[in-house]
């Protein structure tokens, strides 16, 4: 009774705090909102593997202008195709690659030997099953000196997609440092603008990938919403300008 006599008593006050938070809410959703869409730029090439329809198996593939090769000791088992509909596969309506090996490294170049630029991948555990894994990924830059960054996969269903924008690279590697075995999809790449390198040592150059989830910022905007429209009710209720 004490507490519903004080909101009662200080309506001006109540709604100044809950109008705060509800903008520090809605700007915060609509920030990871815009940085999602915005990160990947107009010229961007997606890898999404929808173009292998056929089963494949082998320790190199190529797609849309880049190449794709893991070191395992088979050869013609390195690297796997997942079609739709296989239960392992973190993308349900479409194609993604994994990796059949453990603790292997996959190279990602451009065909051409030019530069490009990576700006985000999706990556899942192999069999896509709550398997928690890190990875450490390394990017070449086209004039010396290394970038490099350690992610962390969730124990969740499905892809996340991990953005880095690393800029000037003549080649990516990544390979798993715990956990076992990966697949991944939509690879964000673009034939570089930019020639880095030479300062950008490695150590130097680390970065921190962002880890996008958009059902969480889809709810954060929701959260944001919602709040603004109950201020609008309360204010109109407690006769507030």
């Amino acid at each position: 009774m004490f507490f519903a006599r004080s909101i009662q008593g200080t309506p001006g006050l109540l709604f100044v705090k809950v109008k705060n938070i509800m903008k520090n809410l809605f700007i915060s959703a609509v920030a990871v909102i815009a940085f999602h869409f915005t990160a990947i730029p107009g010229n961007a090439t997606v890898i999404d593997f929808e173009e292998i329809t056929a089963p494949y198996s082998g320790n190199s593939l190529n797609s849309k202008g880049y190449n794709f090769f893991n070191d395992c000791g088979t050869p013609s088992l390195c690297i796997l195709h997942r079609d739709i509909g296989d239960p392992k596969n973190a993308d349900v309506d479409g194609e993604t690659l994994a990796h059949s090996y453990s603790r292997t490294t996959t190279t990602l170049t451009r065909i051409d030997g030019n530069a490009f630029d990576l700006t985000s991948i999706d990556f899942a555990d192999f069999i896509n099953f709550y398997v928690p894994q890190n990875i450490q990924l390394v990017g070449t830059y086209d004039l010396g000196g290394t970038i490099s960054q350690v992610i962390s996969l969730s124990p969740i269903l499905g892809f996340e997609t991990f953005i880095f924008n690393w800029q000037g690279l003549i080649q990516v590697t990544w390979v798993e440092i715990t956990g076992n075995m990966l697949q991944l999809d939509n690879v964000v790449v673009n034939a570089s603008a930019q020639q880095q390198g030479q300062g950008q040592g490695q150590g130097q150059g680390q970065q921190t990938a962002v880890d996008i989830s958009a059902p969480p910022s889809f709810i954060l905007l929701m959260l944001g919403l919602s709040g603004l429209l109950l201020m609008r009710i309360f204010r109109k209720n407690n006769k507030i300008p």
